[in-house]
């Protein structure tokens, strides 16, 4: 399987080496670096990994994936990597024999460099947990709570949202409505056929929405328990400036897959203070 790998790269000088440094271990087709008008040396750190890297305007994550997967038209799949995270070749080779499965898009679990874990896919976003984080009502439960109500097959069927919850790690592949784009392989045809990602979001929601597309195609999509990248998530934004940018792509999403009633209250979350 030919795979190219693809990072989306903004002010990002820092985590580079150490992104870049983990794909050199694997056996990938090429690596293109997508620099979205970055200020510092994003561009030259990625020039000492790989030849192919593009200077661009910062139009969004999804633009940038989609001028780098331009740039290899034959893969067979694309690894869609963060600037800030890491994966070893096993974990790497256990997502392509997932992929090899029969899915679309698969994706690892996350971990944090605490050691705890991230959600890395789950199931389809909801207004009612959106509101929940915005009025940080789910910080009144204790972790332990949380633990054991991820960990309930009967609940987590009966409350999908639940599956916020899991943190666990698992050695499962279980289907899922979406994974995280921050470590993601998918199939290079259905990519193409579905036509990337959509560019109205700019950042966040955009591998939910990518996923959403692929399963509407026929491609399932599948979170790989027994594989792990590391995942420093680094951002370049202040908290206000990424909770904005956050609800843009919250309000874009519901504007496409959401109901009438979800659409308002994404619209009243996009004003909301806290």
């Amino acid at each position: 399987m030919r795979v190219a790998a693809l990072v989306v790269a903004h002010n990002s000088a820092r985590d580079l080496p150490a992104s870049l440094g983990s794909l050199a271990g694997l056996p990938l087709d090429r690596i293109v670096v997508a620099d979205n008008a970055s200020t510092d040396d994003s561009a030259a750190v990625a020039a000492c990994y790989t030849p192919h890297v593009l200077r661009r305007a910062n139009d969004g994550f999804g633009a940038g994936v989609n001028a780098a997967a331009a740039s290899a038209p034959d893969a067979d799949a694309y690894l869609l990597f963060n600037p800030d995270a890491r994966i070893a070749p096993d974990d790497f080779a256990t997502l392509v024999a997932a992929l090899d499965g029969g899915f679309g898009a698969v994706a690892p679990r996350m971990r944090y460099p605490d050691g705890g874990f991230g959600v890395s896919g789950g199931s389809a976003p909801s207004m009612t947990k959106e509101w929940i984080a915005a009025l940080r009502l789910d910080e009144a439960v204790p972790a332990g709570v949380k633990r054991r109500l991820a960990g309930s097959a009967t609940l987590r069927r009966a409350v999908p949202m639940l599956s916020y919850l899991d943190v666990a790690p698992s050695a499962e592949t279980r289907t899922v409505d979406w994974v995280s784009g921050f470590c993601m392989l998918v199939r290079g045809a259905a990519f193409r056929a579905v036509g990337g990602f959509d560019e109205r979001f700019f950042l966040y929601f955009e591998d939910v929405d990518l996923c959403v597309r692929l399963r509407a195609a026929g491609w399932p999509v599948g979170a790989v328990g027994g594989s792990v990248a590391d995942h420093r998530e680094s951002t370049s934004t202040a908290a206000v400036g990424k909770r904005r940018v956050y609800r843009d792509g919250m309000t874009v999403y519901f504007g496409l897959h959401g109901g009438r009633t979800e659409r308002l209250a994404a619209r009243a979350l996009r004003r909301f203070p806290g």
